[in-house]
């Protein structure tokens, strides 16, 4: 093949795809464009909680530090780092954009083949037929083209690119639920931790009075029924630790799960204090109009319906005429001796055809695939509103649950100081003989119930801060401008595969991640 030849093949089919490039921007885009639904929003949280500013900014990110605790902070980031369901959402974002980067191939050509070929026959003579040499070389390139006229491959890559922030928003909102579900997991096993700590310095205390019971017996100074209400009292202490100790490893298994983490591994990073997370009783919870940007979840619901939206004009654009495009290019060049032919030079051919297809026959399948679209992006619009509410409803239930937890914790902690008090005066007064062991029965009972539901209730306040901050959408701004999946997985799969920049694509490319935000209406 002449080099001359060559360049001027690659030279028409450039300018045959420039040509057709031009001619797409006279093309109509059909389907409707975008529009941000409307949602109901108070201008106010109807509860507050005491001394926070209701327009103040919503909550920090990295929420978790506000409760001072080291262990706490450790254990949410390794879990950003290791979650195995957190990187599985950070698979689906590479999924989707190598489902755009297919989308967008659709506006070149989509099909085309390149067939090179060569071939050397020898004949020996025959008779009167003298030995013929022949030899052929040939380059075939064809190509067709189906012209986005109607915007039904840019209406796919808008979808595709709604999913692309879709999965973003779907892994922002994974990070959430971890941040949140790491935290509650902690702050139970430490309450738990305490739970028993409590129940077994209440076994002992109760252990005391029963040595004193059986002496004050043996004196003379008490019943029997002194004594066996004494040793059921110590039973019934003892038979509250089990429990807790059961539901603590749960916790541990918990915490194992979503660290990526064997059991063993997580008791060693639970040493140091045991003591439960203080929470903050002052969190900014901004308005409700911050939900629309901070909650992952919500920015999901609504780039569905974007994506949806745009598969309505994908549908449509399949109703109207659409134009094809084919083109073939040749180049062949071959030499002959013998039976009196000598040879010939190359030759180049072209041929380009158009067509018009016009869907008649299926029309009615295909206007039924655009009312399918249209009944799903209707769906889209309701789930996203149905999002908005459910996210305000939380927000507002947290808020309360935190105030009221907080109240009940400080009445919680006056009832253990005085059933302490209690105990001890019925201790002594049992001693001096001048109550019942009734008296000191009933002030154990009370000094253990309340122990307990201290601990219970230190729990629940630290568990209703992190409900307020889940609800608020807070955590996965931490992520923003990191790799989704950890750097010894990307390597992997950069070894198992070429992904070119498909796992870091540059901050400029529509495929690199976007921060959070809303849909842009029409986009």
């Amino acid at each position: 093949m002449k080099p001359a030849t060559s360049r001027r093949l690659r030279i028409v089919s450039a300018s045959l795809i420039v040509s057709l490039g031009a001619a797409l921007t006279g093309c109509m885009t059909v389907g409707p464009d975008f529009k941000q639904p409307d949602v109901t929003l108070e201008d106010q949280w109807l509860e507050s909680l005491p001394g926070s500013a209701p327009t103040a900014p919503a909550a920090q990110a990295a929420w978790w530090t506000a409760f001072n605790d080291p262990v706490l902070t450790a254990l949410e980031q390794r879990a950003y780092e290791r979650n195995l369901t957190l990187q599985v959402a950070g698979l689906h974002i590479f999924k989707a954009r190598a489902q755009l980067a297919i989308s967008e191939q659709n506006l070149l050509p989509q099909s085309g083949s390149v067939s090179v070929g060569a071939s050397h026959i020898n004949t020996s003579g025959v008779g009167p037929i003298p030995p013929a040499h022949l030899w052929a070389e040939h380059l075939h390139v064809n190509a067709g083209w189906e012209i986005d006229f109607w915007g039904k491959y840019r209406r796919q890559i808008e979808s595709d690119r709604a999913q692309l922030r879709v999965s973003e928003a779907a892994y922002d909102n994974a990070l959430v639920s971890l941040f949140g579900d790491i935290a509650n997991a902690y702050i139970d096993l430490r309450a738990l931790d305490q739970r028993i700590a409590v129940a077994r310095e209440n076994l002992k205390s109760v252990q005391q009075s029963l040595t004193l019971t059986q002496a004050r017996y043996k004196r003379g100074a008490s019943s029997q029924l002194d004594v066996e209400q004494a040793a059921t009292l110590v039973a019934e202490t003892e038979a509250q630790i089990p429990p807790l100790i059961k539901a603590r490893a749960q916790d541990r298994d918990t915490l194992a799960v979503l660290l990526a983490d064997p059991p063993g591994a997580v008791d060693a990073q639970l040493k140091g204090s045991a003591s439960i997370p203080v929470p903050p009783t002052q969190i900014d919870v901004g308005i409700p109009a911050d939900l629309l940007r901070r909650r992952p979840d919500v920015r999901q619901a609504a780039l569905n319906a974007a994506a949806q939206s745009a598969l309505i004009g994908a549908a449509k654009a399949k109703l109207y005429p659409s134009l094809s495009l084919t083109g073939l290019f040749g180049l062949t060049s071959g030499e002959q001796h013998g039976i009196g032919l000598t040879q010939w030079g190359s030759k180049t051919i072209g041929l380009f055809s158009a067509g018009i297809t016009l869907p008649i026959l299926d029309r009615n399948q295909l206007q039924n695939a655009v009312r399918i679209q249209d009944a799903s992006f209707q769906e889209a619009v309701f789930d996203y509103q149905n999002t908005v509410l459910q996210a305000q409803k939380e927000v507002e239930d947290a808020i309360s649950g935190l105030r009221t937890t907080l109240d009940a914790l400080a009445a919680s902690a006056r009832a253990t100081d005085a059933s302490q008090r209690a105990l001890k005066l019925a201790n002594a007064q049992y001693r001096s003989g001048s109550v019942t062991y009734d008296t000191v029965l009933d002030a154990s009972r009370s000094a253990l119930r309340d122990g307990d539901s201290l601990a219970q209730n230190q729990g629940l306040a630290a568990l209703a801060a992190v409900s307020l901050y889940r609800a608020l959408g807070g955590g996965w701004e931490v992520a923003q401008g990191q790799q989704v999946v950890s750097e010894q997985v990307a390597e992997e799969m950069a070894r198992r595969t070429n992904w070119g920049r498909l796992l870091n694509p540059p901050a400029s490319s529509p495929l690199a991640r976007a921060g959070g935000g809303q849909p842009e209406n029409g986009k």
